[in-house]
């Protein structure tokens, strides 16, 4: 009987190609290559790419990031997840989910993020040649992009738990 190996499958968790699906080719020098052409250092693999496990997509959804986006898109197929998963779902989950359907409830949420100073940003603004809304939206992608998923779903499951926990109280 012949042992048949499964290839290995990768979705991009950071950077240009977030939510992109990839599957492992070869190794060339320093570097991971995948079957659409791209390539990674092999050494910070794991802190652009999420290995896909038991064909779980660890951010199911994100696969169509950058659909609308000429440039992100490929006239090769995207890879296929090797199984479809179906996650059970408890019946006190389904009640609870059901029951949840017509309450919505403002959960306040605060965190912090690391931008200049208003004194530098105005500094930009009146020495650049670039518009006022250019530097405003650089700052704004500049702090859109120091959020990992990870740590912001940690982030909100704990606000998220504390909420609870006062509301019903």
């Amino acid at each position: 009987m012949t042992e048949i190996k499964e290839a290995k499958q990768y979705q991009w968790k950071k950077g240009d190609d977030f939510g992109k699906v990839v599957e492992f080719k070869d190794f060339e020098d320093s570097f991971t290559v995948f079957t659409d052409g791209s390539r990674i250092f092999t050494n910070v693999l794991n802190e652009f790419l999420e290995e896909i496990v038991d064909g779980v997509i660890p951010y199911p959804g994100a696969e169509a990031v950058g659909i609308n986006n000429p440039s992100k898109q490929s006239t090769k197929p995207s890879p296929q997840p090797i199984v479809n998963v179906v996650s059970e779902v408890s019946p006190m989950q389904s009640l609870v989910e059901k029951l949840s359907k017509k309450n919505h409830e403002e959960v306040d949420v605060k965190f912090n993020i690391n931008i200049p100073k208003k004194q530098i940003v105005s500094m930009l603004i009146e020495n650049s040649d670039d518009e006022d809304n250019d530097i405003i939206n650089t700052v704004i992608d500049s702090a859109i992009n120091q959020i990992e998923i990870n740590k912001l779903q940690e982030f909100l499951k704990t606000e998220i738990t504390n909420f609870i926990n006062n509301y019903y109280e």
